[in-house]
């Protein structure tokens, strides 16, 4: 059973431990020390565009606006008949969104100095990132959804773009450690990760894609069982 297991959620429990380890090797003076260099290099691009976007997407992705998309759409996905759907979706958000809390606990990373911060901040902990935590989250279980569709392509690359400009906005606006941003990744695709491997172990695939959308023949995951 222990070897089934392993099996299951080897790669997720691998990447939960590389974020844990990157979290434990950043609270170094001598990581924190690069991870500012980094980001005064970032700071160093602001501008008055630059920060209105930055803080649309700081704005967009705090925990209300979290539990909103994510209550919405769940709702979406049990009013259009597809319970099983509508729960491996939330768990996808929420979990992928809940193991960066973990990891905060744990790490308990300050974050960068107030002086370099565009925005307030209601918590003091840094690693990891809990808006790229919830916009990967999100960016994943939307791949799910149209993983069955002839959009799943273009998905993945909008989520891809938006991850990615919200790692580069939590740098911009100060909030962060370029490895806080690298950790939420790999702490939320481990969280997601293991969703979607013990969704397909045990048979609780959601069936066709989105809606009125073409089949294919992808597993749950996207990836060989």
């Amino acid at each position: 059973m222990a070897r089934r297991a392993l099996d299951t959620l080897g790669l997720p429990l691998l990447l939960f431990a590389l974020a844990l380890a990157l979290g434990l090797a950043a609270r170094t003076a001598e990581w924190t020390g690069v991870d500012l260099r980094l980001d005064e290099a970032v700071r160093g691009a602001r501008s008055g565009p630059l920060t209105v976007a930055a803080q649309v997407l700081n704005a967009g992705f705090v925990p209300p606006a979290g539990v909103a998309m994510i209550a919405l759409l769940t709702a979406y996905l049990f009013l259009a008949r597809r319970p099983r759907t509508a729960v491996i979706t939330f768990l996808l958000v929420s979990v992928g969104w809940t193991v960066n809390s973990v990891l905060k606990a744990l790490i308990d990373r300050p974050r960068p100095p107030v002086a370099f911060q565009l925005v307030p901040q209601l918590g003091h902990d840094s690693f990891p990132s809990g808006h790229v935590a919830l916009t990967m989250s999100l960016a994943i279980a939307l791949a799910f959804l149209a993983r069955r569709t002839r959009y799943f392509r273009l998905v993945v690359v909008l989520g891809v773009l938006l991850v990615v400009a919200q790692a580069m906005a939590r740098l911009y606006l100060g909030v962060h450690y370029p490895t806080d941003v690298a950790g939420s990744i790999l702490a939320s695709t481990a969280g997601a990760g293991a969703v979607l491997r013990l969704s397909d172990r045990f048979g609780a695939g959601p069936g066709p894609g989105l809606p009125g959308r073409e089949d294919s023949r992808r597993s749950v995951t996207g990836l060989p069982s």
